[in-house]
């Protein structure tokens, strides 16, 4: 398979991951129906007692912070599975034409898990030494997440699972505060030995920056993961 069919056939792939992606929200509110506890006399031999699913109120507080309503939120922290701020925030983003506003009542149950399945999440750490201006800060971004995807592509049989995982999810993206070169290169050789794929850009140093400037390292990997590398740094 040549290149160009390649990325068609990921293209592809991806289009159908996001079809299946709604369709499984969508069976959510079925399962939710089916669980509500039943009449004694409806014909059931066994009633289910459901846990009521409830929002992590730290997540929430976040969220909520940046202006975000709070039927928003829950909603968002729900079809995120409650996993991060961040998360539901990209989530909100990426679905900022559906119905945020109408109550969620939800319930969670033990299948929860394997409805959603792994969530992935591609991070960028600047430099923050390098004092960027807006302009170049984003065009340095762009460019580790182009790298990024050339990388992915190039080891389709390593990485296409996760890549469409990632789709199916929102494409979640975060752009977060590193310290230095130094730093980027420590959490850079941590991403990997995690086994999780990085790009990191080096720069012409065209502009702004000296050449061959460390600007912008990029994880990419299932959630928790990385988590472990990036978890404690700061939104930009």
């Amino acid at each position: 398979m040549n290149a160009e069919k390649a990325d068609m056939h990921l293209i592809y792939k991806t289009v159908n991951g996001n079809d299946r992606a709604r369709s499984r929200f969508h069976n959510l509110e079925v399962y939710r129906t089916m669980q509500e506890p039943r009449e004694d006399g409806d014909g059931e031999e066994s009633q289910t007692t459901p846990t009521p699913w409830k929002p992590n109120e730290e997540f929430l507080k976040v969220l909520v912070g940046m202006g975000i309503s709070r039927v928003a939120a829950e909603k968002a922290l729900f079809y995120t599975d409650n996993r991060s701020a961040d998360l539901a925030a990209a989530w909100l983003f990426e679905n900022s034409e559906a119905d945020l506003e109408t109550s969620l009542a939800a319930e969670a149950g033990d299948n929860m898990e394997d409805t959603f399945g792994d969530a992935y999440k591609m991070a960028f750490v600047v430099n923050m030494s390098l004092e960027m201006g807006t302009g170049k800060l984003a065009s340095q971004v762009a460019h580790a997440a182009i790298g990024m995807h050339r990388l992915l592509l190039q080891n389709e049989n390593k990485y296409g699972e996760m890549v469409l995982q990632w789709s199916e999810y929102g494409e979640t993206k975060i752009v977060l505060r590193g310290n230095t070169t130094q730093h980027l290169v420590e959490l850079e050789r941590k991403a990997l030995c995690l086994g999780l794929p990085t790009y990191l850009v080096q720069d012409a140093g065209r502009t702004q920056v000296p050449v061959g400037s460390t600007t912008v390292l990029c994880v990419m990997g299932r959630l928790d993961l990385v988590d472990q590398v990036t978890g404690s740094l700061k939104l930009l």
